[in-house]
């Protein structure tokens, strides 16, 4: 279990609010670390979103990344820009040197040096990738999200060590490298029989994604809601003040 009964609720809770909130959209990386460092009880600084780790809590470093994403998805790719720079990898495309396989390897020793280097600075012991799905339908009343936590440290370092077996089929395809497991394929749809895709990476963007099988055992939070109104908010913070809409009771349970 990666969130606990106790933790379960209360983020429950926390993002019924959060998207009952007259102007909430959407819900980024930093209002989910937000939320996660309220459930989790963590202290410490508040993160800029341009470090690998957005919160520390007792030596574990938790990178938070969050996506929209079909409740129906078995696997989900996640960008992971703060991870590494491309700029040396585009240099050889551009320059037409380095083959698929060199490029490959260049991006996968590099995110792995990173993770060691920031792990070893800021003294964390374990690096935690903290992942949040989240679907709501068109009317924005009914959400549903799927939340896990996985070890960042050793899923680079597994991919690392697959290319260095030469599991991983390196692939220049439209604007980036994408990297392919030689040992799985797809099972169905158009890329039936294909190799599954692990890593890709841009060259135009600073973007790298790496993809994920979503856990059966994910916490799964689902709830009802619907966004107050600014008068009602007003009667809930400040029922001292008096306003018509005062009169009425708002309903709304948090």
């Amino acid at each position: 279990m990666y969130l606990d009964k106790d933790q379960v609720t209360l983020m429950t809770r926390l993002l019924k609010v959060f998207f009952s909130l007259p102007y909430s959209t959407d819900l980024d990386g930093k209002d989910c670390e937000t939320l996660l460092r309220i459930v989790k009880d963590a202290k410490g600084d508040i993160s800029k979103r341009k470090e690998l780790f957005d919160l520390i809590h007792e030596g574990t470093g938790y990178s938070v990344k969050t996506l929209q994403k079909q409740v129906t998805a078995t696997r989900v790719d996640l960008q992971e820009q703060r991870l590494g720079s491309v700029e040396k990898i585009r240099s050889l495309k551009i320059k037409g040197i380095g083959t698929e396989n060199e490029q490959g390897e260049l991006l996968l020793d590099y995110m792995r040096t990173r993770i060691k280097t920031e792990m070893k600075r800021r003294n964390i012991k374990v690096a935690k990738s903290a992942i949040l799905l989240k679907s709501w339908d068109k009317n924005r009343k009914d959400y549903v999200f799927r939340y896990w936590e996985e070890d960042f440290y050793s899923y680079i370092t597994d991919l690392w060590n697959k290319n260095k077996a030469g599991q991983i089929e390196w692939v220049i395809q439209g604007a980036g490298l994408h990297g392919r497991d030689r040992t799985r394929q797809e099972t169905k749809g158009n890329n039936k029989g294909r190799n599954i895709r692990l890593i890709r990476m841009h060259y135009k963007h600073n973007q790298i994604f790496t993809d994920h099988d979503i856990p059966k055992d994910a916490n799964r939070i689902e709830f009802s809601v619907r966004k107050a109104t600014w008068e009602e908010l007003s009667d809930i913070l400040y029922p001292e003040i008096e306003t018509k809409s005062s009169e009425s009771k708002s309903g709304l349970l948090f």
